[in-house]
């Protein structure tokens, strides 16, 4: 574009200062003799003004040559068309509210947008691996930016100020870690906090990463372990899996399990179980009660057991009537902020 406007401009003011043409006259001049249009010329012309149009000549069609390739080359290359869906997708992502921020599209992230998809929950993806990239377009996952995962910018682009968390699920825990720490720094950033998940190869990592800001770190080799050895001392029939297991790993649409902590409002605060009303009122069921304080989960608690302010309480439902649960136990905050989801 420089180029084009300087060579314009350079044949404009030749054609008005060696023959004094008028500046219409001159624009004109200038345009047919650069396109190698070869319309007669508007006034005479002088033999000073005939070198010149020969130099304007040579030079203008190699400008406009070069224009005309870089022009083409941009429109058809590939890095033009990823700029424009990357403007595209950042456009639409100004539109989320409550999303969840996925760094990296890992083995475990694909799955993690597998359930988010079957609950409806929106998501965006960070990620500038071009495997990565390419392992996300053939599962047809649209919602991607192919940004630095590890940059603020990247996460200010995705929208972290109305996001609802991050996730990241790096097989590598420094990565993590860092994914983390750019979580933290945007929380000092938006003057908000917002969940942060991720995963650890072992203990020692899940310790650093919770001392550097994240609330949920998940060990996969001992969850695998865990749901394991459940199978094994408690089998499903060989004609269908367990239900409960099948609820926990959140495997069912419409049915979810939520774990809310008692406030001094809610109005299960001091009463007992039999007279709480909640499975009449809105038909969920309560299955278990941990005091406040305590490690232990009583499940199946006693219809005669009252629940006290700090209690955490698991409740299941339908996803309508977990809805109904924020309203119900007065609580202020959305149902994303005062429930954790369990599956």
């Amino acid at each position: 574009m420089i180029a084009l406007i300087l060579v314009n401009t350079f044949g404009v003011l030749g054609f008005m200062i060696i023959d004094e043409y008028p500046f219409l006259d001159a624009v004109y001049q200038t345009v047919f003799t650069l396109t190698t249009v070869g319309y007669q010329e508007t006034h005479p012309i002088s033999d000073p003004g005939k070198l010149f149009v020969i130099l304007l000549i040579f030079g203008g069609v190699m400008v406009w040559s070069y224009a005309i390739g870089v022009t083409i080359s941009a429109v058809v290359s590939e890095d033009l068309v990823g700029k424009i869906q990357e403007a595209i997708m950042e456009h639409r992502i100004k539109n989320y509210r409550r999303h969840f921020i996925i760094v990296g599209y890992t083995d475990i992230a694909r799955h993690v947008i597998r359930m988010l998809l079957r609950r409806g929950i929106p998501f965006v993806v960070i990620d500038d691996d071009q495997e990565r990239l390419n392992h996300a377009e053939q599962d047809h996952v649209s919602e991607v930016l192919p940004l630095n995962p590890f940059l603020n910018d990247s996460f200010r682009r995705a929208s972290v100020d109305k996001s609802r968390g991050i996730i990241s699920t790096f097989p590598d825990d420094s990565d993590n870690i860092t994914a983390v720490v750019t979580g933290k720094i945007m929380e000092e950033e938006i003057k908000r906090r917002f969940l942060m998940i991720t995963v650890a190869s072992h203990q020692e990592a899940r310790t650093k990463l919770i001392k550097v800001g994240a609330d949920v770190v998940i060990l996969p080799n001992e969850l695998i372990g865990q749901r394991i050895s459940a199978l094994a001392l408690h089998p499903p029939s060989a004609e269908q899996s367990s239900v409960l297991d099948r609820v926990a790993f959140g495997e069912f649409n419409n049915l979810d399990i939520r774990e809310v902590v008692i406030a001094e409002n809610s109005t299960l605060a001091g009463v007992r179980l039999i007279d709480s009303g909640i499975r009449k009122d809105i038909g969920v069921h309560i299955l278990g009660i941990q005091r406040r304080g305590k490690r232990r989960l009583m499940l199946m608690p006693s219809p005669e057991m009252h629940i006290h302010v700090g209690d955490k309480v698991l409740i299941m439902g339908t996803l309508p009537q977990l809805k109904l649960l924020p309203a119900y136990l007065g609580m202020e905050q959305t149902e994303e902020e005062s429930a954790t989801i369990m599956g």
